[in-house]
Protein backbone atom coordinates (compact mmCIF):
# COMPACT_ATOMS: atom_id res chain seq x y z
CA UNK A 1 0.00 0.00 0.00
CA UNK A 2 1.27 3.34 -1.49
CA UNK A 3 2.16 5.62 1.55
CA UNK A 4 0.18 9.03 1.07
CA UNK A 5 1.63 11.41 3.57
CA UNK A 6 3.66 14.32 3.73
CA UNK A 7 7.63 13.99 1.94
CA UNK A 8 9.55 15.54 4.86
CA UNK A 9 13.12 17.95 3.84
CA UNK A 10 16.18 17.78 5.50
CA UNK A 11 16.36 21.21 5.06
CA UNK A 12 16.00 23.77 8.08
CA UNK A 13 12.33 25.76 8.58
CA UNK A 14 13.47 29.45 8.37
CA UNK A 15 14.15 32.00 5.57
CA UNK A 16 14.69 30.88 2.03
CA UNK A 17 18.28 29.70 0.47
CA UNK A 18 17.47 32.85 -1.89
CA UNK A 19 17.19 35.09 1.27
CA UNK A 20 20.24 33.58 3.10
CA UNK A 21 22.12 34.21 -0.41
CA UNK A 22 21.57 38.12 -0.22
CA UNK A 23 21.54 38.55 3.20
CA UNK A 24 23.62 41.44 4.71
CA UNK A 25 26.82 39.82 7.06
CA UNK A 26 28.17 41.71 9.73
CA UNK A 27 27.97 45.44 9.62
CA UNK A 28 31.65 46.72 9.16
CA UNK A 29 32.79 49.74 10.95
CA UNK A 30 32.97 53.16 8.84
CA UNK A 31 35.70 53.69 6.83
CA UNK A 32 38.07 56.35 8.08
CA UNK A 33 40.91 57.38 6.12
CA UNK A 34 44.67 57.86 7.55
CA UNK A 35 45.13 61.31 8.15
CA UNK A 36 47.94 62.93 5.25
CA UNK A 37 50.39 64.89 6.47
CA UNK A 38 49.93 68.64 5.42
CA UNK A 39 52.58 70.18 3.70
CA UNK A 40 54.01 73.20 6.05
CA UNK A 41 52.23 76.39 5.40
CA UNK A 42 55.07 78.57 3.85
CA UNK A 43 55.21 75.85 1.18
CA UNK A 44 51.72 75.54 0.54
CA UNK A 45 51.21 79.25 -0.15
CA UNK A 46 54.41 79.55 -1.98
CA UNK A 47 52.52 77.18 -4.21
CA UNK A 48 49.33 78.56 -4.19
CA UNK A 49 50.89 82.16 -5.29
CA UNK A 50 52.30 80.33 -8.16
CA UNK A 51 48.99 78.65 -9.17
CA UNK A 52 47.27 82.22 -9.09
CA UNK A 53 50.28 83.81 -10.94
CA UNK A 54 50.02 81.64 -13.44
CA UNK A 55 46.16 82.16 -14.10
CA UNK A 56 46.54 85.69 -13.56
CA UNK A 57 48.85 85.80 -16.32
CA UNK A 58 46.91 83.75 -18.39
CA UNK A 59 43.63 85.63 -18.60
CA UNK A 60 45.90 88.77 -19.08
CA UNK A 61 47.25 87.41 -22.15
CA UNK A 62 43.69 86.31 -23.55
CA UNK A 63 42.17 89.54 -22.68
CA UNK A 64 45.68 91.19 -24.74
CA UNK A 65 44.66 89.08 -27.71
CA UNK A 66 41.24 90.06 -27.48
CA UNK A 67 41.70 93.65 -27.84
CA UNK A 68 44.52 92.82 -30.61
CA UNK A 69 42.42 90.79 -33.23
CA UNK A 70 38.77 92.05 -32.23
CA UNK A 71 39.06 95.45 -31.29
CA UNK A 72 42.55 96.22 -33.03
CA UNK A 73 43.90 97.92 -30.31
CA UNK A 74 47.47 97.91 -29.92
CA UNK A 75 49.67 96.26 -27.39
CA UNK A 76 50.17 99.58 -24.72
CA UNK A 77 52.45 99.49 -21.33
CA UNK A 78 49.67 101.11 -19.67
CA UNK A 79 47.15 99.66 -20.58
CA UNK A 80 48.77 96.33 -19.85
CA UNK A 81 49.24 97.20 -16.62
CA UNK A 82 45.89 98.27 -15.95
CA UNK A 83 44.58 94.49 -17.09
CA UNK A 84 47.34 93.07 -14.70
CA UNK A 85 45.71 95.19 -12.15
CA UNK A 86 42.24 93.89 -12.41
CA UNK A 87 43.14 90.43 -13.15
CA UNK A 88 45.03 90.47 -9.26
CA UNK A 89 42.07 92.32 -7.90
CA UNK A 90 39.76 89.63 -9.39
CA UNK A 91 42.02 86.35 -8.05
CA UNK A 92 42.51 88.22 -4.03
CA UNK A 93 38.72 88.72 -4.18
CA UNK A 94 38.49 85.11 -5.08
CA UNK A 95 40.47 83.85 -2.46
CA UNK A 96 38.68 86.22 -0.13
CA UNK A 97 35.55 84.36 -1.02
CA UNK A 98 37.22 81.08 -0.53
CA UNK A 99 38.93 82.31 2.79
CA UNK A 100 35.03 83.58 4.47
CA UNK A 101 33.49 79.97 3.39
CA UNK A 102 36.07 77.70 4.96
CA UNK A 103 35.62 80.17 7.95
CA UNK A 104 31.75 79.78 7.72
CA UNK A 105 32.23 75.84 7.47
CA UNK A 106 34.93 75.95 10.55
CA UNK A 107 31.85 77.37 12.68
CA UNK A 108 29.62 74.71 11.84
CA UNK A 109 32.02 72.18 12.06
CA UNK A 110 32.44 73.44 15.93
CA UNK A 111 28.65 72.45 16.36
CA UNK A 112 28.41 68.79 14.83
CA UNK A 113 29.78 65.61 16.19
CA UNK A 114 30.02 61.89 15.06
CA UNK A 115 31.32 60.15 11.69
CA UNK A 116 31.57 61.96 8.64
CA UNK A 117 29.25 60.91 5.98
CA UNK A 118 31.27 61.84 2.84
CA UNK A 119 34.19 63.83 2.02
CA UNK A 120 32.18 67.57 2.71
CA UNK A 121 30.66 66.43 5.96
CA UNK A 122 32.80 68.22 8.16
CA UNK A 123 32.96 67.63 12.08
CA UNK A 124 34.45 69.02 15.44
CA UNK A 125 37.41 67.02 14.26
CA UNK A 126 37.92 68.91 11.17
CA UNK A 127 37.95 72.19 12.41
CA UNK A 128 42.21 72.82 12.67
CA UNK A 129 42.15 71.69 9.25
CA UNK A 130 39.24 73.92 8.28
CA UNK A 131 41.21 76.93 10.58
CA UNK A 132 44.30 76.55 8.04
CA UNK A 133 42.45 76.77 5.03
CA UNK A 134 41.10 79.73 6.36
CA UNK A 135 44.52 81.55 7.22
CA UNK A 136 46.17 79.84 3.77
CA UNK A 137 43.19 81.57 1.67
CA UNK A 138 43.34 84.90 3.82
CA UNK A 139 47.82 84.94 2.97
CA UNK A 140 46.89 84.16 -0.63
CA UNK A 141 44.57 87.44 -0.59
CA UNK A 142 46.36 89.11 1.11
CA UNK A 143 49.34 88.55 -1.27
CA UNK A 144 47.77 89.22 -4.17
CA UNK A 145 47.11 92.93 -3.15
CA UNK A 146 50.53 92.91 -2.54
CA UNK A 147 51.20 92.62 -5.86
CA UNK A 148 48.87 94.80 -7.09
CA UNK A 149 51.11 97.50 -5.47
CA UNK A 150 54.00 96.55 -6.51
CA UNK A 151 55.11 97.74 -10.06
CA UNK A 152 57.76 94.87 -10.63
CA UNK A 153 55.54 91.96 -10.42
CA UNK A 154 52.67 94.20 -12.70
CA UNK A 155 55.41 94.82 -15.62
CA UNK A 156 56.90 91.43 -15.33
CA UNK A 157 53.37 89.76 -15.46
CA UNK A 158 52.40 91.93 -18.46
CA UNK A 159 55.16 91.20 -20.42
CA UNK A 160 55.17 87.82 -20.10
CA UNK A 161 51.46 87.72 -20.96
CA UNK A 162 52.02 89.95 -23.80
CA UNK A 163 55.09 88.07 -24.95
CA UNK A 164 52.51 84.68 -25.03
CA UNK A 165 49.80 86.76 -26.63
CA UNK A 166 52.57 87.49 -29.66
CA UNK A 167 53.46 83.98 -30.09
CA UNK A 168 49.73 83.04 -30.19
CA UNK A 169 48.66 85.56 -32.61
CA UNK A 170 51.87 84.60 -34.71
CA UNK A 171 51.58 81.04 -34.41
CA UNK A 172 48.23 81.65 -35.97
CA UNK A 173 48.91 84.03 -38.96
CA UNK A 174 51.49 81.28 -39.64
CA UNK A 175 49.03 78.70 -39.57
CA UNK A 176 46.83 80.54 -41.79
CA UNK A 177 49.47 81.33 -44.25
CA UNK A 178 50.63 77.65 -44.54
CA UNK A 179 46.68 77.16 -45.12
CA UNK A 180 46.57 79.45 -48.26
CA UNK A 181 50.08 78.64 -50.02
CA UNK A 182 48.57 75.20 -49.27
CA UNK A 183 45.30 76.09 -51.77
CA UNK A 184 46.83 78.57 -53.96
CA UNK A 185 49.99 75.51 -54.69
CA UNK A 186 47.36 73.39 -55.55
CA UNK A 187 45.30 75.49 -57.92
CA UNK A 188 45.92 74.89 -61.08
CA UNK A 189 45.24 78.42 -62.44
CA UNK A 190 48.19 79.52 -60.05
CA UNK A 191 49.87 81.52 -63.21
CA UNK A 192 47.12 82.62 -64.79
CA UNK A 193 46.22 84.80 -61.23
CA UNK A 194 49.43 85.49 -60.44
CA UNK A 195 49.11 89.06 -62.11
CA UNK A 196 45.90 89.77 -60.06
CA UNK A 197 47.45 88.90 -56.56
CA UNK A 198 49.98 91.12 -57.23
CA UNK A 199 48.09 93.89 -58.23
CA UNK A 200 46.26 93.11 -54.94
CA UNK A 201 49.32 93.30 -52.88
CA UNK A 202 50.57 96.45 -54.51
CA UNK A 203 46.96 98.15 -54.40
CA UNK A 204 45.15 96.85 -51.39
CA UNK A 205 47.24 95.22 -49.09
CA UNK A 206 50.77 97.44 -49.29
CA UNK A 207 48.76 100.53 -49.59
CA UNK A 208 46.23 100.00 -46.53
CA UNK A 209 49.93 100.17 -44.54
CA UNK A 210 50.84 103.23 -45.90
CA UNK A 211 48.67 105.75 -43.97
CA UNK A 212 49.68 104.20 -40.83
CA UNK A 213 52.81 104.67 -41.71
CA UNK A 214 52.42 108.00 -42.36
CA UNK A 215 50.84 108.55 -39.03
CA UNK A 216 53.52 106.65 -36.71
CA UNK A 217 56.43 109.39 -38.73
CA UNK A 218 54.26 112.39 -38.21
CA UNK A 219 53.60 111.41 -34.43
CA UNK A 220 57.78 110.92 -34.33
CA UNK A 221 58.43 113.94 -36.01
CA UNK A 222 55.93 115.69 -33.94
CA UNK A 223 53.84 117.13 -36.47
Amino acid sequence: MAYAGVVMSNASPGRSWLSRLFSRGPALPPYRPDPQPLAPFEQALEEGLLIARHGVTLAVRNRLIVRALREDEPFDDAVSAQIVDEELKRAADEQREYANAARALKAAAGRSFGIADHAHDYHLVDTATLERRHLLYAALADSLELWRQDDAVVAAIGETARSDAWNDIGDNVVSRLVTRMSSVADDPDYHLRRPERLRQLLEEDLAALLPRERDENSDASGR
